[in-house]
């Protein structure tokens, strides 16, 4: 198949690894990015051995690991601090870590050529004319590709342009986020962890160099305004009794760099593109954060998608197959994710009291090969 160009509207972790393994593969890619400069928001992320194998894959892994922290176990535990479970990871070719978002869109940034990310383009439509594609940008700039990819996002206008809007859908509670140093001995090494209270809930993971990633979440309405203490008191409030080091690490976060945003989704889609238009990462399969995937699913995607145009034919041919490989395994995480928020941000006691008993007298065996089928995935 000769393949001249393809267009990827989007420039998160998803658009600009796709064009990474597109450029591997021979394959010119150009990302176009709405914002002025390309950065990646977030703070820590999990990387499963499903998406540091894709790294390796591409030859980046040894550069994130450098700047990372490890994974080794995940902890469930109370909130006064003892352990429900303890989940080891196992092992696998590749290491699970957790990375900041930035150190991993900066790793993925400089294995492109410069030219291919263009900053300040943001999508108006797009028309498919014969055996291209003519996307029009804000400004009156047009450009012309042999395919597109929409990697713009849960509210992705790739995504609408092809099946109409559609809002994402409230799960009932928000999320805060935020990064802290610390040293203390409360954070046990390579051992991750999440806290479950009635309607909370707290996750440590360890980003490497002594700093900790941190997320909180309370079931609250949506759109719900900061209060008046701001988010950093707010949330000393919600956990001045939880476990250390979960007090220590709010009180070491920056109240300017906490962030909030509710926990959303969509319904799976019964298919992604049309013709020469496809779709990857959030603006395809849109997940809760739950499973800490959503940044590994749009790894895989990219892998997936520049193996298939290599192989491929056609043009149109590759991207179908693409979207066939990749619908079943997305729409089961999004609903996974989806399950274990519900459980997760259980609030009536009774409820709250049995899921503590039976998650301490479960065998984290179980759990260990159920995981194992998720991080095992091969591209």
């Amino acid at each position: 198949m000769s393949v001249a160009n393809i267009g990827i509207i989007g420039g998160g972790i998803g658009g600009v690894a796709a064009a990474v393994a597109l450029h591997q593969v021979g394959i010119d890619a150009v990302v176009y990015e709405r914002a002025p400069r390309l950065r990646e928001v977030g703070v820590g992320m999990m990387l499963w051995p499903n998406a540091t194998r894709v790294l390796r894959d591409l030859g980046l892994l040894e550069q994130v690991l450098a700047r990372s922290g490890p994974n080794t176990h995940f902890l469930v535990r109370a909130r006064g601090g003892e352990v429900l479970m303890n989940i080891a990871l196992g092992d696998f070719d590749v290491p699970a870590i957790c990375a900041r978002r930035a150190d991993l869109l900066a790793v993925l940034i400089a294995a492109l050529p410069p030219e291919s990310v263009r900053l300040g383009r943001e999508l108006h439509h797009f028309e498919q004319v014969g055996d291209k594609v003519r996307v029009f940008f804000a400004g009156g700039v047009v450009k012309e590709h042999d395919a597109v990819i929409g990697a713009d996002g849960i509210r992705s206008r790739v995504r609408s342009e092809l099946f109409g809007v559609a809002d994402p859908i409230y799960r009932g509670y928000t999320i805060w986020r935020g990064m802290a140093s610390y040293d203390g001995s409360a954070a046990r090494s390579g051992a991750n962890s999440e806290t479950w209270g009635a309607g909370h809930r707290f996750g440590i993971l360890n980003t490497g160099h002594d700093r900790f990633t941190w997320y909180a979440t309370a079931n609250v309405a949506a759109n719900y305004p900061d209060a008046p203490c701001g988010r950093k008191g707010e949330l000393r409030r919600m956990f001045a009794s939880w476990h250390a080091p979960i007090p220590e690490l709010i009180e070491a976060t920056d109240e300017a760099a906490i962030l909030k945003n509710g926990a959303y989704d969509l319904a799976p889609l019964r298919r992604w593109g049309d013709r020469l238009v496809t779709l990857l990462g959030d603006a395809a399969h849109p997940c809760t954060p739950n499973l800490g995937q959503g940044g590994g699913l749009a790894l895989e995607d990219a892998l997936v998608l520049a193996k298939c145009l290599e192989k491929g034919t056609s043009l149109e041919a590759a991207l179908r197959r693409y979207e066939s490989l990749r619908c079943h395994r997305t729409a089961h995480m999004q609903q996974r994710a989806r399950l274990m928020g519900q459980v997760g941000q259980w609030e009536n006691r009774v409820f709250v009291g049995v899921r503590q008993a039976v998650t301490s007298v479960l065998p984290a065996r179980l759990f260990e090969h159920n995981l194992r089928r998720v991080y095992s995935y091969q591209t």
